[in-house]
């Protein structure tokens, strides 16, 4: 008979709790997070055994560890969850007790749990987007420095040649020359780090023939292809565009009701990260790419800008998944058309 073991898992530790296959509690407590005792508190548990964890960032640790021991390992989605068995107590040990019975009763909301590779590339993409954002904030800290001493720049971009020379010009306090040199010396070390993390992925994409036909298609190049890549990972898990649209956030919200029927914004849930690329990649090809910019200029011509945006690159989103999925190529006419390109 099969054990079903839930797991609330904390970064230093976990709750685990073991029940039989008609429900009987058989183990429960609290473990800390390393291999060596949580493979000893699963040997002491009936096997065959399932283990079950909501998803987090670091569940590919926690996958590791009880690899040996575990002859199952399920990732469940954490909101869904949530939705089938809500309850007014909440604590580790009822959020283990669930996620064991769930498993019990065949009702867990698997959630893909990404390979290796993915994981490597993700560690990879995520770091460069985390340095891109770190120099944002580093420039903007260097703004408020200028605000607060009274000065505006004269210059479009005050980080380049020109607008540097225009900062080691100025007038400064001592503290604020102190904090501008501070803020431009942490922007050329990010901007190094970032120039470095980007040579890396654009060798990765040259590599990948994935990649070389993401960049095909408008407003996708060697970095954003990445981003894709680590984000999708195995398109296979996606059953139709509209399960990967909804995944990245870009489907609208529908609301039902006595007939009624209202569509809202969009969803927002998903990959942030996703739907952030993607958004940016619309914006690249609403200027850059004829037909994208014919397809989101009749689009304009009736909706609000950034619906008009949204819904570019929901329709880039299609074509990445037909490409992936089916092998078609990116043809423009059809796009700029506003034909299904799957």
């Amino acid at each position: 008979m099969k054990s079903h073991v839930g797991v609330d898992l904390h970064q230093r530790f976990c709750y685990l709790t073991a029940v039989g296959a008609r429900g009987e509690f058989l183990k429960q407590g609290q473990v800390v997070n390393e291999a060596a005792a949580l493979r000893t508190w699963l040997r002491t548990v009936p096997g065959p055994r399932q283990v079950v964890v909501e998803a987090s960032g670091f569940w590919p640790a926690f996958a590791r560890a009880v690899a040996p021991e575990a002859d199952r390992l399920v990732m469940v989605h954490p909101q869904r969850v949530k939705a089938i068995a809500s309850a007014k107590l909440k604590n580790d040990r009822v959020d283990s007790e669930t996620l064991a019975h769930l498993s019990r009763c065949d009702l867990l909301p698997e959630a893909w749990m990404a390979d290796e590779q993915t994981q490597q590339l993700r560690l990879l993409v995520r770091l460069r987007i985390s340095l891109g954002q770190q120099r944002a904030r580093a420039k903007n800290h260097l703004q408020a420095v200028l605000h607060q001493e009274g000065f505006r720049k004269p210059v479009t971009d005050v980080f380049g040649k020109r607008g540097r020379v225009w900062l080691k010009e100025l007038q400064l306090s001592a503290a604020g020359r102190v904090a501008v040199e501070t803020w431009l010396a942490e922007v050329d070390h990010l901007d190094a780090q970032i120039a470095l993390r980007t040579r890396e992925l654009e060798e990765l994409a040259k590599q990948d023939a994935r990649a070389r036909c993401l960049m095909t298609v408008p407003g996708i190049g060697a970095y954003s292809a990445m981003v894709i890549l680590a984000e999708v990972g195995a398109m296979e898990r996606f059953k139709n565009k509209r399960a990967l649209a909804s995944y990245a956030g870009l489907t609208p919200v529908v609301r039902e009701s006595a007939g009624k029927r209202k569509r809202g914004g969009i969803g927002r849930q998903g990959s942030a990260t996703l739907r952030w690329i993607l958004l940016q990649v619309a914006q690249v090809a609403a200027r850059h790419s004829p037909a994208a910019k014919a397809w989101y200029s009749r689009l304009r011509a009736r909706k609000p800008a950034q619906v008009a945006r949204i819904a570019l690159a929901h329709k880039l989103l299609t074509a990445v998944w037909a490409l992936l999925r089916n092998g078609v190529c990116f043809d423009e006419k059809i796009f700029a058309g506003g034909l299904d390109v799957s």
